[in-house]
């Protein structure tokens, strides 16, 4: 639909089309290969506001309508205090352009007026001056108000956007607003109209609806942003989001203040999604420091995101915060397995000195509080040792009685072949590790999973997998699939650091879906046949997952999904358009 959206634009640069003629063109181009060109023009168009239906049928470009107009707005004292006037009220048709505020000249105090206009319209740049002391009326205004009565007239009487009857205007008086003239919006309450945010209405009229439409409309083009792969521009709407909700619906501000900096942080700009939230930290709120320490890890800044990740848990007050409260503790006691891994890691001694020193590896190999990080450990102490000096290994460990045993169940649980076979035969046929960290890679089962639908444009999808571990954590399988879509093959596969349940579904399956990526969950069974057949795929391709050069992938996918899953063949795939229950539902 973005890929539709785009090239027609593109086509309406020079004018407005015929919406016919025009899905006849991108039909012809290859753009879409529908049945209906017309019908899929409409759809990848509709709610897209960069488009406007004028008066007489014709679809028309806002920015290639607009772009040389000159709009004239009053500074009021909260604007100069900001140094920025917003795009609402009289500036309300730049908003469709793409435009989310104009910077203001220091000379502009409030009670002055100031000139508008569209200084690059490749990225909604405004520009601001001021303007003259007297400002007549512009030549169009009947224009104008003939437009928006009859815009209005035809919506039933309520309230229309006054980019579109800006652009009916422009078709009619092509040089209409190029000089600078009174506000808009005077005209408009001669008229008897008022202007709301970014529409147009009699007076009088209860504008609660219009807002939210207005909400609604900058949220689905954030998501349609996000979705075709521009978080800049996703960015810059949600920005104007949080500004209206500040005005309309304070109580909304914080979700979406929290969107922003993901959002920013999705552009590349983590910096400035961590001001985001940094800035309002003055708020108490234990959600704006839980998606700072996220941000900050992101930077590497591990010291700061500790120290947020304790205050966070101080302002855990409210019932309604316990699971805010959740992922932080899981998260600062992540980031202190993690350290202590790390130092593990700076210790550990020479291969050949290793069964000299088994009584103090014992302890170390399991001292991070997490098995995710033991299985790691375990990978590296027995990743660089020949399979002889492993099995003595393993042999050493299991003569230091309890402290060793649970190091040779870890052993067990995670290696392969014949020092998997020796840790096996020492641990006899024990399942019950004295600690509850190292347990959880013994007892880890695959408990949910969900799958993307590919994309139009796209035949990639992705498989996600939460595998149970210790203290209700689950480690997040990602695979990604491509290829005929009768026998994909798994392109690559990763497992990511175990979260708790609530952190699985924020950090990773929430971003998904605000990506506008389909996602239904999906029996653990099918999952785990899809994952056979791909892999069988891949190694029949002689693919080598890239993941593989930092972790051992495979194995750790046979011993935590596929050995833990009988073999079942892969049943048909769905129907998209028939699905039900909870393969139709999105998480």
């Amino acid at each position: 639909m973005g890929r539709i959206a785009d090239a027609a634009l593109t086509r309406l640069a020079t004018g407005p089309a015929d919406a016919e003629g025009l899905a006849g063109t991108l039909a012809c181009a290859g753009v879409t290969r529908a049945k209906d060109p017309s019908a899929a023009l409409r759809r990848a168009i509709r709610d897209d506001q960069r488009f406007v239906v004028l008066d007489d049928g014709r679809l028309a470009s806002v920015a290639q309508l607009l772009s040389d107009v000159v709009l004239t707005v009053c500074i009021s004292e909260a604007a100069h205090l900001r140094g920025a006037l917003d795009t609402d009220g009289d500036l309300a048709p730049f908003a469709d352009l793409g435009a989310t505020r104009a910077v203001l000249p220091l000379e502009i105090q409030p009670g002055d007026c100031a000139l508008v206009r569209v200084a690059d319209v490749a990225t909604g740049r405004l520009e601001a001056v001021r303007a003259p002391s007297h400002l007549p009326p512009a030549d169009d205004e009947p224009a104008l108000v003939a437009a928006a009565l009859r815009r209005i007239s035809d919506a039933g009487g309520r309230g229309v956007r006054m980019a579109a009857v800006l652009c009916d205007v422009a078709v009619t008086h092509p040089d209409a607003y190029h000089v600078p003239a009174r506000p808009i919006s005077d005209a408009l309450v001669d008229a008897g109209l008022e202007i709301h945010l970014g529409w147009v209405a009699p007076v009088g009229t209860r504008w609660g609806v219009a807002s939210e439409r207005e909400v609604a409309d900058l949220e689905r083009a954030v998501s349609d942003h996000l979705a075709s792969d521009r978080p800049s521009d996703a960015a810059a709407v949600q920005d104007r989001l949080v500004t209206l909700l500040r005005m309309q619906f304070p109580e909304r501000v914080p979700d979406a203040r929290r969107r922003l900096a993901r959002v920013l942080a999705r552009a590349g700009r983590v910096a400035d999604g961590l001001s985001v939230l940094t800035g309002a930290f003055g708020f108490e709120d234990p959600e704006d420091r839980y998606e700072a320490c996220l941000l900050a890890i992101r930077l590497g800044d591990l010291v700061s995101a500790r120290r947020w990740a304790e205050e966070g848990l101080a302002r855990v007050q409210e019932p309604g915060q316990a699971e805010v409260g959740g992922c932080l503790e899981d998260l600062a006691g992540d980031l202190d397995a993690q350290a202590t891994y790390r130092t593990v890691q700076e210790w550990l001694p020479a291969p050949d000195d290793r069964i000299a020193a088994a009584p103090e590896l014992a302890e170390r190999l399991v001292a991070p509080r997490r098995s995710y990080l033991i299985g790691a450990l375990i990978e590296q102490c027995f990743g660089d040792l020949d399979d002889p000096d492993g099995v003595a290994l393993i042999g050493a460990f299991h003569r230091l009685g309890p402290s060793g045993w649970d190091v040779c169940l870890a052993a067990a649980s995670v290696l392969v072949g014949t020092v998997a076979d020796a840790a096996r035969q020492a641990t006899g046929a024990g399942r019950h590790a004295r600690r509850s960290w190292v347990q959880g890679l013994l007892s880890a089962t695959p408990v949910a999973a969900w799958v993307t639908s590919p994309a139009a444009e796209s035949d990639q999808q992705h498989l996600i997998i939460g595998v149970a571990k210790e203290a209700g954590r689950w480690s997040p399988l990602v695979a990604v699939f491509a290829g005929p879509g009768d026998d994909p093959g798994v392109r690559d596969a990763f497992f990511l650091n175990d979260l708790a349940e609530a952190r699985f579904r924020r950090e990773l399956l929430r971003p998904i879906i605000e990506l506008g990526l389909p996602l239904r969950e999906v029996p653990i069974a099918r999952a785990a046949a899809m994952l056979r057949a791909g892999l069988a795929r891949a190694s029949h391709d002689r693919h080598v997952l890239p993941a593989e050069e930092y972790q051992p992938v495979i194995s750790r996918i046979r011993t935590l999904v596929l050995d833990a899953v009988p073999e079942s063949p892969l049943p048909p795939a769905a129907d998209p358009h028939t699905q039900t229950g909870t393969d139709r539902t999105s998480s």
